[in-house]
C-alpha cells in the first residue's frame, strides 16, 4: 500500500456520488437512513455564522479528505475544523503515530498533504456539500461552517504559501479552480454557493510555544487577516500537581507527566491577560476571539508503541482536565469567553457541555473507535436541546466540572479491562469482525442471536445458542462475559448485556421447569422489544435424541467422570454425535461447582434443572453419588460393570489455595470449603460474628457475599495484599460486595492468628511491577495490624 494518500479528482467524486445515491440510496457506503437531515428551524451561531449542529470533526483525520468532510456531513456533523497546516508540509512521519485504546496517543503534527494539495480537499468538500444539500436534502442554504485551523509559528503562517491558504478560503474567487468545480455541477445549483469558504480560524501553536509568541499570532491573524479566531490551549494551564491528581484520582496513575513541558508552557496567569488583551483587539477591529478547548496533553511515550520519548494523549482522561480548565477561565474571565470545545467529549457529556452554553463541539479521538462518522447520528440527535445559551452558564460549568472529578464514567476502573481491540491480525480488505465473538472463549454467534432476540425469534435464539453452548441457563447467570469486555458499543453509550441477553434467550425459546422471566425493561435501551411469557411456545422444546450407534463402527459407549460443566458439555456433544454416553460423579446432583458451591443468590436452581434437563434430552444417562474405580482391560475400560470404549476425565480442580498462618489455623477454612458447607447447610453454618475472607478474587467475593447473609454474621471483610484497584474479580462481582456491606481492607498481609482468633497483619506498600505488569506488594519494615 502506498504510504501517501492520492486525492480522489472532484470530477470522479461528483460521479461517485451521484451514481452511487441515486442507485443505492447510499453515499460512500452511507445508507440514506443514516443520513442527518436538519430542520432549517435549527440554528446554532458561532462568530455570528450560522449551522444546524454545533458538532463536528476537529483538525486531524476526519477533516483531511474531502470524502472524510462528506462523511461527516451526512452523518450530522455541521461544524468543520480542518485539519490545521503548516510551511513545513513535506515531513516524513514514523507510523504508527496514533494508538487509540480506551484513551489515545498520537506523534503526528503534520498534514499528509502539502498546502495545496490540503487546500484544494477543503475547496472540493466545500462545493460537494452544497451539491449534496441540494441533491439529497433539497435545501440550498447553506447549514455549516467551515474553520480553518493553521500553525505553527509566525514565520510560517507569514509566508506566502500560508497566507495565500489563509487568502483564499477567505475568498475562492482567488483560487482557479473554484470556478472549474463549480462549472461541473448540474443545474442553477453553483449560484447559491459563495466564494467565501472561512471567515473563522483556530490557530494550534507547539507545546512550549511561548506566550509573547501565541499572542503575535493571534494578533496578526486578528488586526491582518481580519478573521475571527479561536486559539488552542493546553491542559497544562492547571499545573503539574492538579492535572497529577486529577489523573491519579480518576485511575491513570500510570500516565508519566513531564514537570519541564509543565515550566514550558504558557501559564495561567499569563494566560487570562493575554485573553483579555487579545478580546480588546478584535472588538477594536470588529472580530471576535475565543479560545479551543483543550490541546493534547503531553507525556511520557511509556507504552513503547508509538515513536519518540513524548506523546500526546486524548480521549476520556482528558474531559476532566479540559472541562475543569473551562471551568478555571470563565470564573477568570467571565461569561463572555467564546469557547471552542474538544478535550474528552463524547455522547456521555455533549448535551451537558451545550448546556454550559459552550460551542462549538469538535471531535477527534471518538471518531477513531468503532462507529467512526456514524456517531455523529447520536451526537447530532443530542444537539437538539431546547435552548443552548448564548453565554457560558458559569454556575452551570463549575458544577459540571467538580462532577467529572467524582463521576465514575472517568475513571480508568469503569473500562479497565474493556478495551475493545482484539489480538487476530485482520484481513487487509475484510476487517469486519465482532470483536465480542473473538473474545468469547466458545466463540459464540453473539450478534446473530442477538439479533434474533430483537426479532422476538426466541426460539431460533436459543437453538442458535445451544449449538455451541449447553448451558445456556446457568451461563445467563454466572458466565465471567469476556464478550461484553469487548463490546463496541463501550464507546457509542454502554455495551450491550449479553449474558443477560442469553437468558432472555433460554427463558423465552425454551418452557422452562421453573419459569421465572427475567425481567427485560433493562433492555429496551438496545432497541428490543418487551418480551413477554405469551410469547412462549407450549410444550418442551427438545432435540432429537442422539441414537446409539449411529456412529461408524457400531455401538461406541463413552463414560464422563465429573458432572460439572465441562463434563456436562462433553457429554452433550458426544451424545449428540451418535455415542452412548454416561455422566459419573461422586455427588448426588449433576452441575460440579455450580450446583454444590457457587451461591443461590447467584444462581437459582431452577437454572441448572433447566440445562441438565437439555443435556438429558440429548440421550446423556447420570450415574451419581459414586466414584467408580476404572481398569483396563478388552479393548476398553470397566466402570460400574459396563465396558467403555473411551473415558473423558472432567474433575475440575475445585481446591482452595491453603493459608497457612502462625498460631492457631484451626479456624482458617479454604473458600471453596466454605461455599460447600454454606450450601449444605443452607446458610446455617456457625461461623462467628466476625469472618474475615483473606484474597481479591471472584471466590472471595462469593465467600464474602455468602458470609454476609449467613446467621449470626455481624461483619464480613476482605483482606488484600495489594490494593483494591488491582484485585483479579470482577469489577461487578466487587461492587457486588460492596453493596452487600463488605468492608475492604487493602495492603495488608494476614502473617498470624492466635488462640482467640486474633488476626495479624503485616502492612504492605506497593513497590516494582511484577511479572503479572502488577506493582509487588513489599512489606513497610515495623507496621503491623491486628
Amino acid at each position: 500500500m502506498a504510504d501517501i494518500m492520492t486525492p480522489i479528482s472532484f470530477s470522479r467524486l461528483l460521479h461517485w456520488i451521484t451514481e452511487e445515491f441515486e442507485n443505492h440510496n447510499s453515499i460512500f457506503g452511507i445508507p440514506e437512513n443514516k443520513f442527518f437531515n436538519t430542520n432549517s428551524s435549527n440554528s446554532f451561531s458561532v462568530f455570528d455564522e450560522k449551522c444546524a449542529t454545533p458538532i463536528g470533526p476537529a483538525a486531524g483525520p476526519h477533516t483531511q479528505l474531502a470524502q472524510n468532510i462528506i462523511a461527516a456531513y451526512l452523518t450530522g456533523a455541521r461544524f468543520f475544523e480542518l485539519k490545521t497546516v503548516q510551511i513545513l508540509d513535506t515531513l516524513e512521519i514514523e507510523k504508527p503515530c496514533i494508538d487509540a485504546e480506551d484513551e489515545a496517543y498520537n506523534t503526528e503534527w503534520s498534514t499528509e498533504f502539502t498546502v495545496s494539495k490540503a487546500y484544494d480537499e477543503y475547496l472540493k468538500a466545500w462545493v460537494l456539500l452544497h451539491y449534496i444539500q441540494h441533491l439529497v436534502f433539497k435545501n440550498s442554504n447553506r447549514d455549516f461552517i467551515f474553520n480553518m485551523s493553521v500553525g505553527y509559528d509566525l514565520k510560517g503562517i507569514k509566508s506566502k504559501k500560508i497566507d495565500s491558504f489563509i487568502e483564499q478560503l477567505k475568498d475562492a474567487k482567488k483560487n482557479d479552480r473554484f470556478l472549474e468545480y463549480l462549472n461541473q455541477l448540474p443545474g442553477e445549483i453553483s449560484k447559491n454557493i459563495s466564494p467565501g469558504i472561512s471567515s473563522s480560524l483556530t490557530l494550534s501553536t507547539m507545546h512550549g510555544c511561548p506566550p509573547e509568541e501565541i499572542e503575535a499570532i493571534c494578533s496578526y491573524i486578528i488586526t491582518e487577516k481580519k478573521l475571527n479566531t479561536f486559539v488552542k490551549l493546553n491542559p497544562t494551564l492547571l499545573g503539574y500537581e492538579k492535572v497529577k491528581n486529577i489523573l491519579y484520582n480518576s485511575g491513570y496513575d500510570y500516565i508519566e507527566l513531564s514537570h519541564d513541558s509543565f515550566l514550558h508552557d504558557l501559564q495561567f496567569n499569563d494566560a487570562v491577560a493575554m485573553i483579555k488583551r487579545l478580546q480588546n483587539l478584535a472588538t477594536a477591529h470588529g472580530t471576535k476571539f475565543g479560545v479551543k478547548l483543550s490541546n493534547t496533553l503531553g507525556v511520557k511515550n511509556t507504552k513503547n508503541a508509538l515513536p519518540g520519548d513524548e506523546m500526546y494523549m486524548s480521549g476520556r482522561p482528558l474531559f476532566p482536565l479540559t472541562i475543569n480548565l473551562a471551568s478555571k477561565l470563565t470564573n477568570e474571565l467571565g461569561e463572555k469567553l467564546n469557547i471552542s470545545y474538544s478535550g474528552g467529549a463524547t455522547f456521555f457529556n455533549v448535551s451537558e457541555i451545550l448546556s454550559c452554553g459552550i460551542k462549538p463541539i469538535t471531535l477527534a479521538t471518538d471518531l477513531l473507535k468503532p462507529g467512526g462518522y456514524y456517531r455523529f447520528n447520536q451526537l447530532a440527535e443530542l444537539s437538539k436541546l431546547k435552548e443552548i445559551p448564548e453565554k457560558i452558564n458559569v454556575k452551570k460549568l463549575i458544577s459540571l466540572a467538580k462532577n467529572s472529578l467524582i463521576n465514575p464514567l472517568y475513571s480508568k476502573d469503569t473500562r479497565e479491562t474493556s478495551n475493545t481491540k482484539i489480538k487476530e491480525n485482520l484481513p487487509l480488505f475484510d476487517c469486519y469482525i465482532a470483536p465480542c465473538i473473538v473474545n468469547c472463549p466458545i466463540h459464540q454467534d453473539i450478534p446473530q442471536y442477538i439479533h434474533l432476540i430483537e426479532e422476538e425469534r426466541y426460539k431460533e435464539a436459543y437453538e442458535l445458542i445451544i449449538t455451541k453452548n449447553p448451558l445456556p441457563f446457568i451461563t445467563g447467570y454466572i458466565c465471567d462475559h469476556p464478550c461484553m469486555l469487548k463490546c463496541t458499543r463501550w464507546d457509542y453509550d454502554e455495551p450491550v448485556l449479553i449474558r443477560e441477553l442469553k437468558r432472555v434467550a433460554a427463558e423465552n425459546g425454551k418452557i422452562p421447569l421453573t419459569h421465572q422471566h427475567t425481567p427485560v425493561s433493562a433492555f429496551k435501551k438496545e432497541g428490543l422489544n418487551p418480551l413477554t411469557h405469551s410469547r412462549c411456545e407450549t410444550g418442551m422444546f427438545h432435540l432429537k435424541k442422539a441414537k446409539p450407534g449411529e456412529c461408524r463402527g457400531g455401538l461406541i459407549k463413552v463414560a464422563v467422570i465429573g458432572a460439572g460443566p465441562c463434563g456436562l458439555s462433553a457429554a452433550y456433544f458426544l451424545a449428540k454425535s451418535g455415542l452412548d454416553v454416561t455422566v459419573f460423579d461422586k455427588n448426588k446432583k449433576p452441575g460440579g461447582t455450580v450446583q454444590n458451591i457457587i451461591p443461590d443468590f447467584r444462581l437459582p436452581q431452577s437454572a441448572i434443572d433447566n440445562d441438565i434437563q437439555l443435556i438429558t434430552s440429548a440421550g446423556v444417562k447420570f450415574e451419581l453419588g459414586i466414584s467408580p474405580p476404572f481398569l483396563k482391560g478388552g479393548g476398553g475400560f470397566f466402570l460400574n460393570n459396563e465396558n467403555f470404549k473411551y473415558i473423558v476425565l472432567a474433575i475440575g480442580t475445585g481446591k482452595s489455595i491453603g493459608l497457612k498462618l502462625d498460631g492457631d489455623n484451626k479456624n482458617i477454612i479454604g473458600a471453596i470449603d466454605f461455599l460447600k458447607q454454606i450450601k449444605e447447610n443452607n446458610q446455617n453454618f456457625n461461623t462467628g460474628e466476625n469472618v474475615v475472607i483473606v484474597g481479591g478474587g471472584n471466590s472471595a467475593m462469593d465467600a464474602a457475599r455468602a458470609a454476609v447473609r449467613t446467621k449470626g454474621v455481624k461483619n464480613v471483610s476482605i483482606i488484600y495484599r495489594r490494593t483494591e484497584k488491582q484485585m483479579p474479580a470482577d469489577r461487578e462481582e466487587l461492587n457486588a460486595a460492596k453493596k452487600d456491606g463488605v468492608v475492604f481492607k487493602e495492603l495488608l498481609q494476614p502473617i498470624s492468628i492466635d488462640k482467640n482468633c486474633r488476626l495479624k497483619c503485616q502492612v504492605m506498600k506497593l513497590g516494582e511491577p511484577d511479572s503479572s505488569g502488577r506493582k509487588r506488594p513489599v512489606p513497610v519494615e515495623n507496621k503491623f495490624v491486628t
